[in-house]
């Protein structure tokens, strides 16, 4: 795949369609506003922006935002624009105006107050609780902030500092309000309780995310791949995969891994832990998913059937891989022996066989 922009050859999972994007019309007048370019569906140029370049695109709109506020910031200092009339616009409206005599921006207010104080430190105070009003801008970024600590506090997130600790679990967060917040997890109160199945959650957006599981609400999307989560966090995850990079490599058998989540459940084929146990069977597991698959056995509910066989399952992912046996198709493929598996499963514990592993040992003879 050509960029339009650099001409350079990215494939596609790196790159975004011109036309295929959320909103088009606003990426279209980007690159028109930011380049000078006019794109046209069916011009027969490339229609496709690499990562790259879409990047840049941002960061040059947010320099001209910053160029936008800093502007007015002056402008208002002076006293040159105490008292004027403006149109209910939004700044990134402003921004894709070609015209420069163009300089309102949106205010909460029809106009600006004149409002009079006994001390010049009270003014600089509300002057900067006026909308555009933000003073202490990031070299980083260009964002700016009302307030200094504001700035200090958002230039952790570059920094990737976490000075907030919890004492009871060891975990650090970039702010202290985080770090309330997730004190309340170890306190055991939840006061939070989901009105459909009944389920109780300490935090107000534990409650949140947990009810897209009913309605299927899937917020967050995947801009390369179009895949959609119901968390940010799990979205933010999901794009380090296709980046490539994969940081976290395991000292025992070196394979890597993009994400450090995974690299701890890889860890625990070596080493045997099973930290999530059953309360019922104490039958314990290596990832806390497989212990909430495996408890849904003692539920006897079994709400996903089968529309081929009409035989149920309890878990939406036990009826897929069911699925997979009335289609025929065999995905999984050793490399060596050609011999086929419907799961991928089946094709690891095949492989064992050329490889000659073998990760199970007997805890009473120690033979493997």
């Amino acid at each position: 795949m050509e960029c339009r922009l650099c001409l350079g050859s990215t494939p596609a999972e790196s790159s975004v369609s011109i036309f295929g994007d959320p909103h088009p019309e606003r990426l279209q007048q980007r690159i028109r506003t930011c380049c000078q370019i006019q794109v046209k569906r069916g011009d027969g140029l490339p229609d496709r922006v690499c990562l790259s370049c879409k990047t840049n695109l941002e960061l040059l709109i947010s320099f001209r935002k910053a160029c936008f506020r800093n502007n007015e910031s002056s402008r208002l200092r002076s006293g040159d624009c105490l008292k004027i009339e403006t149109e209910e616009v939004l700044l990134e409206d402003v921004i894709w105006n070609d015209e420069s005599s163009q300089s309102t921006i949106h205010r909460k207010n029809s106009e600006i107050c004149l409002k009079q104080f006994p001390i010049e430190s009270e003014l600089i105070l509300h002057k900067r609780s006026l909308p555009g009003e933000k003073l202490f801008q990031c070299d980083i970024c260009l964002k700016s902030f009302i307030q200094k600590n504001r700035l200090v506090r958002h230039l952790i997130t570059h920094t990737g500092g976490k000075p907030y600790k919890c004492e009871i679990c060891l975990n650090s967060f970039t702010r202290k309000s985080s770090l309330k917040k997730h004190k309340k997890l170890h306190s055991g109160i939840k006061t939070h309780k989901c009105d459909i199945c009944f389920k109780s959650f300490a935090l107000k957006n534990g409650l949140v995310i947990h009810l897209r599981t009913h309605t299927g609400e899937k917020p967050y999307k995947c801009e390369i791949c179009v895949k959609s989560f119901s968390h940010k966090s799990v979205l933010v995850s999901h794009e380090k995969l296709h980046t490539g990079i994969k940081p976290h490599k395991c000292d025992i058998c070196f394979k890597s891994f993009a994400l450090k989540n995974g690299f701890v459940k890889h860890l625990r084929t070596h080493t045997g832990e099973k930290p999530y146990k059953c309360e019922i069977c104490l039958k314990s597991f290596t990832q806390k998913s497989n212990l909430m698959l495996h408890e849904k056995f003692h539920s006897g509910i079994k709400p996903h059937k089968c529309d081929i066989c009409l035989k149920s399952f309890s878990s939406k992912s036990y009826l897929v891989i069911h699925e997979k046996y009335h289609t025929g198709i065999k995905p999984h493929k050793c490399e060596i022996c050609l011999k086929s598996y419907f799961h991928k499963y089946k094709l690891v514990t095949h492989l064992r066989t050329h490889t000659g592993e073998k990760p199970y040992k007997c805890e009473i003879c120690l033979k493997i």
